[in-house]
């Protein structure tokens, strides 16, 4: 009986500490989100939405309070423990990893650093857990300081719910025992929230295909709704230049209205399991269009906290395949439309091709590898990572008006000589400037010098000796190296200049001073563009031919 006894008192002694070194807990309840939370909170606090770093209102006005329900509470004890609670709409947009990463972009910018991200079942609903690092100032002239957060986010059939942790990592840790297992929301969804990528591993590709997937970039479209950046969908891109120029549809960058949207964000693959990894921003009304192809060059010209963008060198395998036949394998690379966004893959052979509106023509491959909304946009390789063409979920109809019409046709690919120009102007250079959109590579009104040496010559193809017509000789003004050439700047940059006619001659416009060494390019539709120099000296005669040789 002793030992009964001191068994009852040992078991009764530790519910009671356990009591005591428990702090009680309170319910919260609103707006379909349930938990638990200890006491020592302040009251909760209405949040303001901060504005956007990427992209801000160019009236100044201050984000507008969202329709949802966005509170704070503060520890009694340490002003930087907090927890944010935010109840929204459900997201147009189904990619709901990519969305939220977004948001936090917007939110922090480049001082933003993800740190891990994983999927937990709580009471049969699936959780994202993301922690993160962001840099903050308490007050106005504060040194910024750099703290940790973790938010755990999921979606039911009406509602998106965000709870995030802030403080250390020891703080974090004690709120978080005690919030996540008790997390409940109004009803349940599947909607996936890891990236689909589970087609990398169980397809075996060509060593020059998985090559390919660091030039396959992710696209978001947003727009700036009420002072706040929201994600509005997705598309994908491929990377065909070396200062970061990007070719996809141009269904991706405008509504289906045929509105432009407000702004790009490009994420870049970082690994097969994971999301890709957003990096910059641009917008589409300074990206080159081909409306009537639905293609666009795009490339970002600021950062994620809105400054300019100076990109990296890109090593691209720029190869390029115009010959398809029947029964060819293709592959296609992309971002799906839905849950984390993760690079996906799939093959398929040519079946054939299509016009424009579904009859006779070769505006488009048709092949049977699978494409999606998501993959729109994203490159068309072969099996020795040749670029052959880039995909496109649908055919869209423009009309003279510029309404433009969606017409659902699974398995097209556009033809890469369809984007010959928009290829061309990658490979000379540009600068994204608003309301340059065409793909023009013309130089308008170029001043002749008061004299110099008549040029003349013929241009050829090297491999066959054919006339090539209709290519673009320039010569550019004295200082102009060949990477600072911009075809939105020709009329700056350009001294002289003409085209060929059917035998390939040519005879440019307007006389090149002697002495002087000046950068020269030709460009021709279907062949690379092709730089050197030319050099004329006091014995040069008045019409001359450098290349007669």
């Amino acid at each position: 009986m002793v030992v009964v006894a001191a068994f009852l008192i040992i078991v009764i002694a530790g519910r009671i500490h356990a009591q005591l070194v428990t702090p009680s807990t309170i319910a919260f309840d609103t707006h379909g989100l349930k938990f638990q939370h200890s006491q020592g909170w302040l009251p909760l606090e209405p949040m303001h939405p901060a504005p956007s770093r990427i992209l801000r209102d160019p009236t100044g006005a201050l984000p507008k309070p969202d329709a949802g329900y966005h509170v704070s509470m503060t520890s009694s004890l340490d002003p930087a423990v907090r927890i944010e609670v935010l109840v929204d709409k459900k997201p147009g947009w189904r990619n709901v990893v990519t969305g939220l990463e977004l948001d936090r972009r917007s939110r922090y910018g480049e001082l933003y650093s993800l740190e891990d991200s994983s999927v937990r079942e709580i009471e049969a609903q699936n959780w994202l857990r993301t922690s993160y690092r962001y840099a903050h100032a308490a007050e106005k002239g504060d040194v910024p300081r750099v703290d940790r957060a973790v938010e755990y986010a999921t979606e039911d059939r009406d509602q998106q719910y965000v709870i995030t942790l802030f403080g250390s990592p020891a703080q974090i840790e004690r709120i978080e025992s005690v919030i996540a297992p008790t997390l409940r929301v109004a009803t349940r969804s599947g909607l996936p929230l890891v990236p689909q990528t589970r087609s990398l591993a169980q397809r075996k590709q060509p060593g020059p295909v998985a090559e390919a997937f660091a030039s396959t970039v992710m696209i978001v479209v947003a727009d700036l709704i009420d002072g706040r950046l929201r994600a509005r969908g997705g598309g994908s891109g491929v990377v065909v230049g070396t200062d970061g120029s990007m070719l996809t549809n141009y269904h991706v960058i405008h509504d289906k209205e045929g509105r432009l949207h407000d702004l790009f964000v490009i994420g870049r693959f970082g690994a097969r399991d994971r999301a890709p990894q957003l990096v910059c921003a641009g917008r589409p009304s300074r990206s080159k269009l081909q409306r009537e192809t639905d293609l666009a060059l795009i490339k970002c010209d600021t950062d994620l906290d809105g400054r300019m963008w100076t990109p990296p060198h890109e090593v691209v395998r720029e190869r390029r395949k115009t010959d398809v036949r029947i029964g060819q394998k293709l592959w296609v690379l992309g971002y799906p439309d839905v849950g984390g966004g993760g690079l996906t893959i799939s093959s398929g052979e040519v079946t054939g091709w299509s016009g424009t509106d579904g009859s006779a023509g070769r505006d488009f491959i048709k092949t049977e590898a699978s494409i999606s909304r998501g993959n729109s946009g994203g490159p068309v390789i072969d099996d020795e990572g040749k670029l052959v063409g880039i995909a496109s979920g649908s055919r869209f109809k423009l009309f003279t008006d510029g309404r433009i019409k969606e017409i659902s046709q699974a398995g097209l690919v556009r033809p890469i000589t369809s984007a010959d120009c928009l290829i061309s102007i990658a490979s000379i250079g540009w600068t994204p400037l608003e309301g340059s959109n065409d793909c023009e590579l013309q130089p308008g009104a170029v001043e002749a010098p008061a004299g110099g040496i008549e040029i003349a010559s013929t241009v050829i193809d090297a491999a066959n000796s054919v006339p090539v017509q209709d290519a673009l000789v320039m010569v550019f003004r004295p200082g102009v190296a060949a990477g600072a050439v911009d075809v939105n700047r020709l009329d700056d940059q350009v001294l002289a200049w003409g085209r060929s006619n059917s035998l390939g001659e040519v005879k440019l416009r307007q006389p090149v001073p002697a002495p002087g060494t000046y950068t020269v390019m030709v460009v021709a539709r279907g062949y690379e563009p092709l730089i050197g120099q030319v050099r004329l000296d006091d014995k040069t005669p008045p019409s001359h031919d450098p290349w007669a040789n």
